[in-house]
């Protein structure tokens, strides 16, 4: 296993992780994390309503099942195409997270969170950083 296909293969488990976490915040009872998260996200903190609710148990499922999918993806490509085209599994994978944060970053600063950018930062680094193709045979 070279080493991108491994390091494909644990971004995509992170943001698997991180996905089911996520969805599991739309259970009452950890919406106190989901609550934490829309805190630091509405940063500065002092800007953010005091009332401020968790969006729909629903948005966070789909949001967090999104979030798995695309980690799912990342692992899939590192397990099954990189070993074929590591230069073809760093595309898609660039495709698929560019196309997630610009949309994703875009929403969060018109509704008022551009903290979220940063967060959003810290996996599409992951994502490009990990999806880096190695020598490739097949062009």
């Amino acid at each position: 296993m070279t080493p991108q296909q491994s390091a494909m293969r644990l971004s995509g488990a992170i943001l698997v992780v991180t996905g089911v976490l996520f969805a599991l915040t739309a259970l009452p009872a950890l919406h106190v994390l989901a609550h934490i998260f829309l805190t630091v996200a509405y940063w500065p903190i002092h800007s953010v309503a005091s009332d401020i609710s968790v969006p729909s148990p629903l948005l966070l499922a789909i949001a967090g099942g999104l979030t798995a999918g695309l980690g799912a993806m990342q692992w899939a490509l590192g397990t099954y195409i990189a070993p074929l085209s590591s230069t073809a599994a760093a595309k898609v994978a660039k495709i698929a997270a560019w196309v997630w944060f610009c949309t994703d970053s875009t929403g969060s600063v018109l509704v008022g969170a551009p903290v979220n950018v940063a967060l959003n930062l810290s996996f599409l680094l992951l994502i490009l950083l990990c999806s880096r193709p190695q020598t490739d045979d097949n062009p």
